[in-house]
């Protein structure tokens, strides 16, 4: 029996189980017997596991590596070895040797770039039951299939990650009487207690999140064969070339025969769910509001077409607000229309949807396991939960290709999951948020290969997000600039391309986003798309029904009352529920487009596999007022008239209270438009206004900023560390007589409060415009000062603050073109 399962499996002999195996291996996986670690007794008809650190080539990272392997009766020699898998496929990460850790678990340690990055623990026992208790029967047997593909166990393997934050310069593992001992030099030297069964407690190891996203059915399905070694992707390729070439056949003959047999005008109106009812839409534009307008070019004008238009083609609706939130007093955060840009498929149509920078925030999102990192860090998968994303949240969709379609680039919240590809197109967030799209760097003249810790250190600075995906579509009224033949869904030689739902995303000429979605479209139709909506940078995205869509969201608090709607929802592309795992929080929401009805919904309120982006609403001035039967020019109202601003939004707003000496001002101000000058970049500003500050050497107490991810956060008190303070005083209230005091409300925008000689107390006024804590300014001359430094808050000319902070005007667009330099080549 020995002889023939050798023969089967493989034999090979060592000194030790491990110099076996690492022989048994050679062909596939260059392992050191030092590094190798078994579980269980085994035999020449059992098998033990081995978890065991390996490269593929010299000098390549190492990767970790799980088998199961037979050996003979004296436990020595190998007869055979199975699933042999790598559990990390890491190209930027090297992983450390790992370490038993329990009774069947290990511990290891990940390097990039010369410092340890992460803490991996591994449990043999299988993934934690939890990860899939609430999943449909259907579903964990999905499951299970991917586990058994991924690591030849039904239940798989139990992986918990640990960021290392700061990353260490030397880093080890001990036995101890317990566990193990986690030693870290640099960054704040500690060393961290590791004890089976027991979750790390320590601000050093931060865990990454440990779900699952749930599998579809046809992509999962895809997806499965398509991983399969004896299958691949090119034969998916080819079946998907030659199914959708039929569809599109037969689509085609059919229209020729039949033509179209419904009221193409209601038809589209049903499928972008306008109201009213279809047959009394109209498809034009919305009357602007008080906040739209030429004053603000938003929204944007309709789309010229060179040819002949159908009915309301180009022409911008507004997505109604039962749907979509939107800021108190700001315009429609979105406008939608639809295009038909192949005479040969009059059938198929482009749906587009826009929105503005200067309101809405693009956030880039990675999967649980999409992409693929190069590093071994995994994402979260999901919108954050914290409240002030869950208030503002308005939109998501879908990302670009997987990483195994060309490892295109992706950072998402500050971490680089897969290094930038030169020449590739990109959407970029900075990190005060500003988005830009364009065509990657190219390497540097004499660079003949493309290196990953190269490609990774050369990042800008102030890029904090950024997705990648093939090259541009459009550039600067070109149509695939970069020649490009291969757009995804074919084999490679293939003659035509595949007509597939498609998406794309875009920056206009007006420096305004442009999401496309259509059925039954090639990449030709979806770069004359992007020309007709005027985009200067054109970037493709997923494809496939499963794969894209586009959702709008509304979300409220549990305890109130739900958007008005007036009707029943319609469950083909509508819905209301709870958003998951958050704190109290619903959703009413719906798809962009009816047609996108195969896709998981809602997806992207949900943990998902895939990276995807998402949109947040950005408060704008004048802001709600602080009584909602408040009118314009009376107590409670904001204006933003007579005030310097750079443009729109607006950077300041006031309201006044009273009258004559007891008069009260409050002047919001948006520290994104009026910015402080410290935080300013290098150059010349204009200045707007000024605030005025006590000394601030050695003050414990004042208006401070801490830099988030994306955007910076401001708040009133004692600073912590990492923070700068900017304006310094006592707090209010242990300033009884206070004229004039400064603090920040739950948008984020600086609330100064000022009162004449007989005014009342600044505090209840404070609090009425969501102030919880202020800082008390120098009662000598203005408070704030506008834009000379001689008018304050009423008008009134007055000295100007000796010590103050200078608020200059944010002047650089909120959207512009990344890497303008580089051309196609």
């Amino acid at each position: 029996i020995g002889a023939f399962v050798a023969t089967a499996g493989g034999y090979a002999e060592g000194r030790s189980a491990a110099e076996a195996l690492s022989r048994a291996v050679e062909d596939e996986v260059r392992v050191d017997p030092a590094d190798v670690l078994f579980w269980g007794e085994g035999g020449p008809l059992r098998h033990r596991s081995a978890l065991f650190r390996g490269v593929t080539e010299e000098g390549a990272p190492a990767d970790l590596y799980y088998a199961d392997v037979r050996f003979a009766a004296e436990g020595r020699d190998v007869l055979g070895v199975r699933n042999l898998t790598n559990l990390t496929r890491s190209g930027s990460a090297d992983e450390g040797v790992p370490v038993a850790f329990g009774e069947e678990g290990a511990a290891f340690l990940t390097r990039v770039d010369g410092k340890v990055t992460a803490l991996v623990l591994v449990d043999l026992r299988g993934e934690d039951p939890a990860l899939t208790a609430a999943w449909s029967g259907r579903e964990q047997l999905q499951n299970g299939i991917g586990n058994w593909q991924e690591t030849g166990r039904r239940e798989g393997l139990g992986r918990q990650r640990f960021a290392i934050e700061p990353p260490a310069d030397v880093a080890s593992l001990r036995p101890t009487e317990r566990g193990l001992a986690l030693r870290l030099v640099g960054g704040g030297d500690t060393t961290i207690a590791l004890l089976p069964g027991e979750t790390p407690d320590n601000p050093r190891l931060v865990r990454e999140p440990a779900e699952k996203g749930r599998p579809g059915t046809i992509t999962w399905v895809v997806d499965t064969v398509r991983d399969l070694s004896y299958v691949g992707p090119e034969p998916i390729a080819w079946l998907e070339n030659r199914v959708f070439a039929v569809k599109d056949f037969v689509q085609r003959a059919w229209y020729r025969i039949a033509g179209s047999t419904t009221d193409e005008e209601a038809e589209i109106a049903a499928e972008l769910g306008l109201e009213p009812a279809p047959e009394a839409v109209a498809l034009a534009p919305e009357a602007p509001g008080e906040s739209t307008g030429p004053d603000i070019g938003w929204p944007p004008a309709r789309l010229e077409l060179a040819r002949d238009a159908s009915p309301g083609e180009g022409e911008w609706n507004a997505i109604g607000e039962e749907f979509v939130g939107s800021y108190p007093g700001g315009p429609r955060p979105f406008y939608t229309t639809y295009l038909k840009v192949d005479p040969e498929r009059p059938f198929a149509r482009v749906y587009l949807v826009v929105w503005d920078a200067r309101q809405v925030q693009l956030r880039v999102m990675t999967g649980t396991r999409e992409p693929e990192s190069a590093t071994g860090a995994t994402g979260p998968g999901r919108i954050p939960r914290d409240e002030a994303t869950l208030r503002r949240v308005v939109a998501g969709f879908n990302g670009g290709f997987q990483s195994l379609h060309g490892e295109f680039g992706m950072m998402s919240e500050g971490k680089v999951y897969l290094p930038p590809k030169p020449w590739a197109a990109t959407v970029a967030v900075r990190d005060d948020g500003r988005v830009a799209m364009g065509s990657w760097l190219a390497p540097p003249p004499g660079r003949r290969f493309y290196l990953e810790g190269w490609a990774t250190r050369q990042i800008p600075d102030d890029i904090v997000e950024f997705r990648q995906n093939l090259t541009s579509v459009v550039e600067d009224g070109r149509y695939n600039p970069w020649e490009r033949w291969y757009w995804g869904a074919a084999p490679r030689d293939a003659t035509d391309q595949t007509f597939i739902d498609r998406s794309g995303l875009c920056l206009t000429e007006e420096g305004f986003f442009v999401y496309f979605w259509g059925e039954s479209m090639g990449a030709d139709q979806l770069g004359q798309a992007m020309l007709e909506a005027r985009c200067v940078r054109g970037l493709h995205l997923d494809m496939n029904q499963r794969h894209t869509g586009f959702e709008l969201y509304r979300t409220y608090r549990a305890e109130e009352p739900p958007p008005p709607l007036g009707r029943a929802l319609r469950r083909s592309m509508e819905f209301d529920e709870p958003i998951h795992r958050s704190r109290g929080w619903r959703a009413r929401g719906r798809k962009l487009v009816r047609a996108m009805t195969p896709m998981r919904f809602p997806r992207y309120l949900l943990r998902d596999v895939r990276d995807f982006f998402y949109l947040t609403l950005k408060p704008v001035l004048p802001g709600p007022a602080l009584a909602a039967d408040a009118e314009p020019g009376r107590d409670g109202a904001f204006d933003v008239g007579g005030l310097p601003h750079a443009g729109w939004p607006p950077a300041f707003a006031r309201s006044a209270f009273g009258r004559g000496a007891g008069q009260r001002w409050l002047v919001r101000i948006d520290p994104a438009r009026a910015l402080p000058a410290p935080l300013a970049p290098p150059g010349e500003h204009r200045v707007l206004g000024r605030v005025a500050t006590a000394p601030a050497e050695g003050s414990r107490h004042g208006l401070y900023v801490r830099p988030r991810t994306v955007g910076r956060s401001y708040a009133v008190g004692r600073p912590p560390p990492g923070a700068r303070l900017l304006v310094a005083g006592p707090p209010l209230a242990e300033v009884s007589d206070a004229r004039a005091a400064l603090g920040v409300d739950g948008d984020g925008f600086w609330v100064v409060a000022e009162r004449g000689p007989g005014g009342e107390l600044l505090g209840p006024l404070l609090a009425a415009a969501g102030v919880t804590e202020a800082v008390a300014l120098p009662p000598e001359g203005l408070s704030l000062a506008f834009a000379s430094g001689a008018a304050g808050p009423d008008g009134a000319e007055r000295a100007a603050p000796t010590d103050a902070l200078l608020l200059v005007a944010e002047e650089r667009p909120a959207a512009d073109v990344l890497f303008p330099e580089v051309e196609p080549a």
